[in-house]
């Protein structure tokens, strides 16, 4: 035993001169391909990865992306409410004149313009859209005293603030054109 001193064994057997070309391989380090870059080389690569320079067109392409991605994460966290989403479901399972408002309004206003040529159709035109708009007001009168019954039982712990103007600007769009789309047919329990 040599506790202090080289053993007289060890020294006698040589070490092979391949056991430090088999650690590096072994280690996952791979031979240089060229010289070693300068700090300054370096550096400059880095900043490259990190701050591309980008064409205005590439800029205004990227940026437009970030910004409709960040909306429809933000819409979409909007749209997730509870609330929200009985709301939707409840304008859409139900029929309603308000998704043809807009249409109507359009023919209507097309007929007041044929005054010059048939006298007095711009006064029933107008009271044809006034009295469209008033079954409009109704109709949605009517859907709101029944979701704020349905809310009242499913939630009735959750404030309605926003959600009468919400449920009427769903009822009074085209349905095709509502978003989110409509999950449930007419006439589907919500």
């Amino acid at each position: 035993m040599a506790f202090f001193r080289r053993n007289k064994s060890e020294a006698a057997q040589p070490e092979p001169e391949d056991t430090q070309l088999d650690t590096a391989a072994e280690s996952g380090r791979a031979k240089k391909d060229g010289p070693t870059p300068s700090r300054k080389e370096a550096e400059a690569a880095r900043r490259a990865r990190v701050n591309r320079q980008l064409t205005p067109k590439e800029a205004r392409k990227e940026t437009a992306a970030r910004n409709r991605t960040e909306r429809m994460r933000a819409l979409n966290a909007r749209e997730a409410q509870p609330e929200k989403v009985l709301a939707r479901d409840y304008v859409d399972a139900r029929f309603s004149i308000g998704e043809f408002l807009l249409p109507a309004l359009v023919l209507i206003l097309s007929l007041s313009f044929l005054n010059s040529m048939i006298p007095g159709v711009a006064l029933y035109a107008t009271v044809l859209m006034y009295g469209y708009i008033a079954w409009v007001i109704i109709d949605v009168w009517w859907m709101w005293r029944g979701l704020k019954k349905v809310l009242a039982e499913r939630y009735p712990r959750s404030s309605t603030k926003g959600l009468m103007m919400y449920a009427m600007n769903r009822t009074i769009q085209i349905r095709r054109f509502r978003m989110p789309a409509p999950r449930l047919k007419r006439g589907q329990k919500y």
